[in-house]
């Protein structure tokens, strides 16, 4: 069943379509999620609120292009509010920018093609070089396969933003990785 008929079926009202939804999506949401927060119970949580607010709010909900982005977008707006009040609480200042912490999965792509055990490490290391926000966007595009638009969505930014951050990151990538040894041109030629 088409994401476009579920969503519209969950705005009249079906709870299977709730259901199917929350099947098809919440895996995403939870690694997503675990990108912002290694508590995993916060995660869960907000994954939970979410559907429950998505049954709630079904008959103001209206129709989406995307409903992977859509509930990107929501679930990221909820892990850093709730990040953001624990912070609150446990100190007296602002909370920060949230982190986005992950290792990206370009490198099991490239890994499969074999590279040496130390070209991935020296990977790994260049991608925790990338600012949280490219990060993001990188694990959006690669990871998820959410095209250009969408990933603007997700992260409440441009399109031409999105771009931007993307191609810097992967420039970034590029100058850190070829600067110290080789790696085979397939790498970024794959990527862009």
């Amino acid at each position: 069943m088409s994401e476009a008929l579920l969503w519209s079926q969950l705005r009249e009202g079906r709870k299977t379509a709730l259901e199917a939804l929350y099947r098809a999506h919440a895996p995403v949401l939870l690694q997503y999620g675990g990108k912002f927060s290694a508590d995993r119970q916060l995660v869960e949580d907000c994954v939970q609120d979410l559907f429950v607010d998505l049954w709630q709010r079904r008959a103001q909900l209206s129709e989406v292009s995307s409903v992977q982005s859509y509930l990107l977008v929501a679930m990221r707006r909820r892990v850093v509010r709730q990040l953001g009040r624990r912070q609150k609480r446990e100190t007296a200042e602002e909370p920060e920018e949230q982190q986005f912490d992950c290792e990206i999965a370009i490198d099991e792509q490239i890994a499969a093609r074999e590279l040496s055990k130390e070209q991935h490490l020296k990977l790994k290391e260049a991608l925790q070089q990338l600012s949280p926000r490219q990060k993001e966007a990188i694990y959006l595009k690669y990871q998820l396969g959410m095209d250009y638009e969408d990933i603007g969505q997700a992260m409440d930014i441009s399109y031409q933003s999105v771009r931007n951050l993307a191609h810097s990151a992967l420039s970034r990538l590029r100058e850190l990785l070829i600067r110290g040894w080789w790696l085979p041109p397939w790498i970024f030629f794959g990527f862009f």
